[in-house]
């Protein structure tokens, strides 16, 4: 649809309440109950030799405030870049979390469970202990997607 045609429908669509935002996910939507949880075997398949492009602090209108990138090579190592800054650091697998540590004080690094809908993993930080009923928190930290596929799951990535 061209940007001329699509303008008036997009008009039309906000005047009848339905913005495009409607759907889109914020980090208080529990995603887990539609999600998979990734083992340490898919961990390591998934996240070896993987470049993934995600996002954090989603805002209540579903969309993200800081993207980042993140090279995971299978030696452990990875590059990580956010804001034209670029950090080295390594990657490691504990107890079925995908695991961060950066010698820079500019990031924490940290232990994450990780989830999966559809190409979309999403990352729940491990210092949180894993309940069945989580309401009314902040449920993950950062979602990302294998760089250069088109995210599968709800709007919320740019």
């Amino acid at each position: 649809m061209s940007r001329a045609l699509f303008r008036p429908f997009a008009i039309t669509l906000l005047s009848l309440g339905l913005a495009a935002t409607a759907a889109a996910q914020t980090q208080d939507t529990d995603i887990r109950p539609n999600a998979d949880q990734l083992t340490a075997d898919d961990i390591k398949t998934v996240f070896s030799d993987a470049d993934m492009e995600g996002a954090y602090n989603f805002g209540r209108n579903g969309k993200a405030q800081s993207f980042y990138r993140e090279i995971h090579n299978p030696d452990g190592t990875l590059t990580y870049e956010e804001d034209g800054i670029v950090e080295p650091g390594r990657w490691f697998i504990r107890k079925d979390a995908l695991c961060f540590m950066y010698p820079s004080n500019r990031l924490a690094g940290g232990c994450f469970r990780v989830y999966r809908i559809k190409n979309c993993y999403y990352f729940y930080s491990t210092t949180r202990r894993q309940t069945a009923t989580e309401n009314n928190e902040a449920y993950w930290t950062a979602r990302a997607v294998k760089r250069g596929e088109r995210a599968g799951c709800e709007r919320a990535i740019s």
